[in-house]
């Protein structure tokens, strides 16, 4: 950490030395070239340039390496900035330092679980995994009422199409055995979940089945 922050802070020096500016996209295509190379330093002057010329990716690249290297202030600010403008990066993004507190003043979960969530309208799909978590643990906000409820249900059922193991474990327990988020048993359904999620673990079915394995689904993060 101590030495992103060090290139971090040449980079700052670099980024605003005079240079002949390119276009936005131009800048930012070279910038996420150079990042993708490993190449922090090359990358934080275009993608400067860019993010203040309002180029909403590269706000959000900026924000993402500035928040790798602690700068949490300015990377809450552009973060902010690209999901007012409906960027679904920028959603998650900024939601997770709502979740976490950081670069802000406290906590704001509720809040958080706003911005995922307009992420996850989005297609976006670790804010599917987050709304999936918090429903399933009670996290950002989430009561025990809404933990049972259609919402619930469907952003649980939109994680497992997505692979989020913990969906799909709490899926195959509630239709083997019925009540659980509304719904009634299905040993079929509870198979086929049962069936993904052997798949998902590397789980040979037939040995399982062998060896009289009792699954016990896992509410946590793979």
């Amino acid at each position: 950490m101590k030495h992103l922050r060090l290139i971090f802070l040449l980079a700052l020096v670099v980024g605003f030395s005079p240079a002949a500016l390119a276009g936005a996209d131009d800048d930012y295509a070279a910038a996420l070239k150079s990042f993708q190379d490993g190449d922090v330093v090359g990358a934080m002057p275009g993608l400067r340039r860019a993010a203040a010329t309002g180029h909403t990716k590269a706000q959000v690249l900026l924000a993402e390496i500035l928040d790798r290297s602690e700068f949490d202030e300015e990377a809450v600010v552009l973060y902010r900035e690209a999901a007012g403008k409906g960027d679904a990066d920028g959603m998650f993004g900024y939601a997770t330092m709502l979740a976490a507190g950081e670069g802000l003043k406290q906590k704001d979960p509720v809040q958080a679980r706003g911005w995922f969530e307009k992420a996850a309208e989005l297609g976006h799909r670790q804010a599917i995994g987050v709304m999936a978590q918090a429903h399933l643990r009670g996290e950002l906000g989430v009561t025990a009422g809404e933990q049972q409820s259609p919402a619930a249900l469907r952003w649980i059922e939109m994680a497992a199409k997505l692979d989020y193991l913990p969906a799909v474990d709490a899926l195959a327990l509630a239709y083997r055995g019925g009540g659980s988020l509304g719904l009634e048993a299905n040993p079929r359904l509870a198979g086929q979940y049962q069936a993904q999620s052997d798949r998902l673990r590397g789980i040979d079915p037939a040995r399982a089945k062998k060896k009289g394995r009792r699954v016990v689904p896992l509410i946590e993060e793979k």
